[in-house]
């Protein structure tokens, strides 16, 4: 007791030399002993993982989560997540999803009937490639075991194979008889193309490599007939100036997400040149559509891909080239989902969608902009009027993208607009001749003010002496 009283007292260990805790109080700390077996096993663990995942990208890319900056952006959440079916584990079990579970088994015993193909069979498949599909996701697959995870991706798969076979057949009666009404059709074509509701390609190929269809169409053929018909619906199809661009072949990639933007790309990179960075003070300002037109610049529709876009100057007139867009009830959660991919670290590696719905969303800031638009061809508006076209672009967030991918074209316009005798020559021009009878008006106007003068002039009482002086200088001749 004395020794201890010693200590606390005086702070020192026996010999004089101060201990470790003078001056504190409290227990004295725990000793902590590293365990490097321990270590080594999480270390391993860990590199093991990163190459597993390394591995599985080079065979089937990964399906990202929709970043958090834009889910948490106030009323986005909705879009991000399906109303009717889920697909993969990232949205399985939710319960307001349960109704369009029971919906799955219906329609996968269809397509293994239809394609002549055996469910066991289907199952080993995906069950030995299952490694590559849980590395496809995050962490959330290892909630699920190998036979819930290959399962899941065999009825989720059957499912989606049906579901799009019987929307290319135009053959929807055969859903209506499992009893999927047609406003469940429409939600759950847009689930289709959710970021976090997709299954890999590569699971899609191994179900559909041995159907026996009568028709004997390929996997690549049907998504893209699905795909197509999803980005342009038939009912704007209807003008005789409709885009051949639609037609064209689309790239096959990962997942359903990512076709559906190649179809919008066309894998043109035309105006996309990223160029070098210019100062902040030399940024040059952008017009919206009114007032281009204003200073002289016309709007033509080129294709349906949005890369598309040029601009020509010629004389007081300047062209701006832009391809067709349409939007209607879906696009804000269709776009958003297209912009989300975008973003990940996973996603397609470039940002041309994006880039382009920021430089439209420049283009339009009143709902004369989308008039003039939709008068040429370029914009089909599906909604309710042209205000909500504005605001929809305006809540489709693209602010994270530099727009210097469009520098030359941008560049080009504004160079033709700071060239103000242009603009003035072109205003007058709209405001004075909007129409033929005006300008027909003005060259009446002009030849009664000659046949005036020439009038007046024969008719001056001192017209034949001017006439005598001028043959006497010699200048008649």
């Amino acid at each position: 007791m004395e020794e201890q009283q010693e200590r606390r007292n005086g702070g020192e260990k026996e010999g004089g030399q101060p201990s470790k805790n003078s001056g504190k109080t409290g227990p004295k700390p725990k000793e902590h002993r590293i365990d490097i077996v321990e270590i080594n096993q999480h270390w391993n663990w860990f590199v093991q993982h990163a190459k597993e995942r390394i591995q599985s990208q080079s065979q089937w890319p990964r399906i990202p989560k929709v970043p958090q900056m834009l889910r948490g952006t106030k009323g986005f959440k909705k879009f991000y997540e399906p109303r009717v079916i889920s697909l993969g584990p990232y949205h399985h079990g939710n319960p307001h999803l349960l109704p369009g579970e029971m919906i799955k088994p219906l329609c996968a015993e269809k397509f293994v009937a239809d394609s002549n193909q055996d469910i066991e069979a289907l199952y080993t498949k995906i069950e030995s490639n299952i490694r590559a599909v849980r590395n496809c996701y995050d962490e959330i697959s290892f909630e699920y075991c190998d036979e819930e995870l290959a399962w899941m991706m065999l009825l989720d798969g059957c499912f989606l194979l049906y579901f799009i076979l019987c929307l290319v057949t135009k053959n929807t009666s055969k859903l209506h008889g499992l009893n999927v009404k047609d406003h469940m059709i429409a939600f759950v074509n847009q689930d289709l193309f959710l970021l976090e509701n997709q299954l890999p390609f590569g699971v899609l190929m191994l179900i559909f490599e041995e159907a026996k269809f009568d028709d004997g169409s390929t996997m690549e053929e049907m998504t893209e007939k699905f795909v197509t018909d999803t980005a342009w619906p038939e009912k704007f199809a209807t003008d005789t100036a409709w885009p051949e661009g639609r037609k064209s072949k689309i790239q096959i990639g990962p997942h359903l997400l990512h076709i559906f933007r190649s179809a919008f790309l066309g894998g043109s990179e035309n105006c996309i040149k990223k160029e070098p960075q210019r100062q902040q003070g030399d940024r040059k300002s952008f017009r919206h559509i009114m007032e281009l037109k204003a200073a002289g610049i016309r709007f033509k529709r080129s294709t349906t891909f949005l890369t598309d876009i040029s601009f020509k100057s010629d004389f007081f007139w300047g062209y701006l080239t832009l391809p067709l867009i349409i939007i209607d009830g879906s696009t804000k959660l269709l776009f958003l989902n297209i912009v989300a991919y975008e973003m990940c670290l996973d996603g397609p590696g470039d940002h041309r969608f994006t880039s382009y719905m920021r430089f439209l969303d420049n283009l339009i800031d009143h709902a004369d902009d989308v008039k003039e638009l939709r008068s040429k061809h370029i914009l089909y508006n599906g909604l309710s009027s042209d205000e909500e076209v504005v605001q929809t672009l305006n809540e489709i967030y693209t602010d994270w993208v530099d727009l210097d991918a469009y520098e030359e074209v941008r560049t080009s316009i504004q160079t033709h607009y700071d060239r103000r005798v242009n603009a003035w020559i072109a205003e007058a021009l709209h405001d004075h001749f909007r129409s033929p009878w005006t300008f027909m008006a003005l060259i009446a106007a002009v030849w009664m003010l000659i046949l005036t003068g020439l009038q007046t002039y024969y008719a001056h009482p001192g017209k034949h002496i001017i006439h005598i002086y001028i043959m006497s200088l010699g200048l008649d001749k």
